[in-house]
């Protein structure tokens, strides 16, 4: 698993950014609303990357901080929110947005975010309200959500890891989903391990 890349940034196009790193040049799908936070082309830059295997491609996602990146993982937890979408959510607006929207029940905000309906707005804020309570993210910079001190980081971190794992192994988004979906209907995941989840979606094969 790459967890960051440090390097030379080349290029910053529309959904992507370039980074060499060892003489190797990575294509890394990035934010563009965070690419205020990146230096010119030519600059040293860290990236920290999430990697996930889908059915017809891989993709490497990057974020300029752990946070953001734990926030992606945080959206992949919510039932049948693939990577894309979760990517267009953080494009949209920045983390601290983000979370406002979600304590405060907004579900015009998310609605206004391309790929977002109605229901899915709902479901979001369903999914993670009360797990971004737990975790004291009313923070306006989004910090305190991103910190992975309070009691809900381990579950976010789980499912996540279960849900990347399942797609390493080959499954499709859609099997993955209603295996995970079956899992959390009979499984305590307050206390659930990556290692449990996997076990038991894997039963559901």
């Amino acid at each position: 698993m790459i967890y960051s890349i440090k390097g030379i940034l080349l290029e910053k196009q529309k959904e992507f950014i370039v980074v060499e790193a060892n003489q190797i040049a990575y294509e890394i799908v990035f934010p563009t609303s965070a690419y205020g936070r990146l230096p010119e082309p030519g600059g040293e830059v860290t990236i920290y990357t999430q990697f996930l295997v889908r059915e017809d491609c891989f993709l490497l996602f990057g974020f300029p901080s752990t946070e953001d990146k734990k926030f992606f993982n945080t959206l992949l937890s919510v039932p049948s929110l693939g990577p894309k979408t979760a990517y267009n959510v953080m494009n949209a607006l920045p983390i601290s947005r983000l979370v406002d929207a979600i304590l405060k029940d907004d579900e015009k905000c998310l609605t206004q975010i391309s790929g977002i309906g109605a229901k899915t707005a709902k479901r979001i804020i369903l999914e993670l309200k009360d797990k971004i309570s737990k975790l004291g993210s009313a923070s306006k910079d989004g910090s305190n959500f991103s910190s992975g001190t309070g009691a809900g980081s381990g579950v976010l971190d789980s499912l996540a890891e279960a849900r990347l794992a399942l797609g390493s192994l080959g499954f499709a988004y859609a099997e993955i989903e209603r295996m995970l979906s079956a899992v959390i209907k009979e499984l305590d995941i307050s206390s659930a391990t990556t290692e449990d989840i996997l076990t038991r979606a894997l039963k559901k094969r």
